[in-house]
């Protein structure tokens, strides 16, 4: 019979093993990346204070259920990464210092796989609002999103890595647009990096870059851009806007609003901006995350989240 000790053990690293085992930042080998932005707590205090916080009581963490050791600190933008996870599935636990905010559960899921998702917190609830799922390191990508930051390569930037390169930030992933590697379109017409302009929504078409410490670039061959084709809002400060979609947060005066195929967007209401459901008018305290709503308003450019930031005129409860 082996001891107990002997069986305590193995089953101990078959735990381990389970979660991918060792530290995030050097998974043993290949393994499941989740990119993850939280929203929604960061715009309340305590939260927000907290956001980012390295030590402390009241530091946000995720952590892998099976295995604690595969853990990340939520930065002060929302962003967080953890790598190894298993193919298969896992939960991941989010936590404020001790106190449990809510779990996620993952399944089906791909070997080699990142997997990109945005999280709503509100109170001890934890919201999927969105996930995205790519292969890594070997294939083809797609990304949609708005242009979030040019980071190099254009005017007044600084140069990028490689000699003629441009580098866009675009839906939380580093693009590089290279000479002779990458069509930039709208429509059948052909454009340049300079069409590639912050609060433009692009489709991109592309494959992974070896890592670049904790950055994996994305070699883009082809971004289309939308704007211009109607497909989405472009969030320019002053241009007229309407949201349509679930509430995935609430705090303060601002409603986070969730609309497929479009993203984020912060509205703002102000005191005294209708709020109706037919002939049935509500509070703004009324509203709770999960209600759809249509919101008309006014555009005020992009928040560093990338989230489109809109002045609400108007709020019509669609489902509660």
């Amino acid at each position: 019979m082996p001891s107990r000790l002997a069986v305590l053990a193995v089953l101990a690293a078959a735990l381990l093993a389970a979660c991918g085992g060792g530290s995030p930042s050097a998974p043993s080998g290949p393994g499941v990346l989740v990119d993850g932005l939280v929203i929604g707590g960061f715009a309340a205090s305590p939260f927000h204070a907290s956001a980012g916080s390295t030590a402390g009581e009241d530091a946000v963490t995720v952590t892998c259920q099976e295995n604690p050791a595969i853990t990340a600190t939520v930065g002060p933008d929302g962003r967080f990464t953890l790598r190894g996870l298993p193919a298969g599935g896992f939960t991941l636990v989010f936590k404020q210092g001790a106190t449990v905010l809510g779990t996620l559960s993952f399944s089906a899921v791909q070997p080699n796989q990142e997997i990109t998702i945005t999280v709503a917190v509100s109170g001890n609830t934890v919201t999927l609002v969105e996930q995205k799922r790519n292969g890594i390191g070997h294939g083809d990508l797609e990304i949609e999103g708005p242009v979030q930051q040019a980071l190099c390569g254009a005017a007044a930037l600084p140069a990028c890595p490689t000699a003629g390169d441009s580098r866009f930030l675009i839906d939380g992933h580093t693009v590089v647009a290279r000479p002779g590697q990458t069509a930039i379109r709208e429509g059948n017409t052909a454009r340049t990096v300079a069409d590639v302009t912050v609060g433009r929504r692009v489709h991109v078409k592309g494959t992974w870059l070896p890592l670049e410490g904790g950055t994996q670039p994305v070699l883009a061959s082809e971004i289309k851009l939308q704007d211009g084709e109607g497909e989405a809002l472009a969030c320019v400060a002053g241009a007229k806007a309407e949201v349509e979609g679930k509430v995935s947060a609430k705090a303060g005066v601002v409603l986070t609003v969730s609309q497929t195929g479009k993203g984020l967007y912060d509205c703002t209401v102000p005191a005294g901006t209708p709020i109706r459901k037919g002939n049935t008018s509500y509070t703004f305290d009324q509203l709770a995350v999960g209600w759809r709503v249509h919101v008309k308003g006014t555009a005020q450019g992009l928040a560093t989240t990338g989230a489109c930031q809109v002045t609400a005129s108007e709020v019509i409860v669609q489902q509660n």
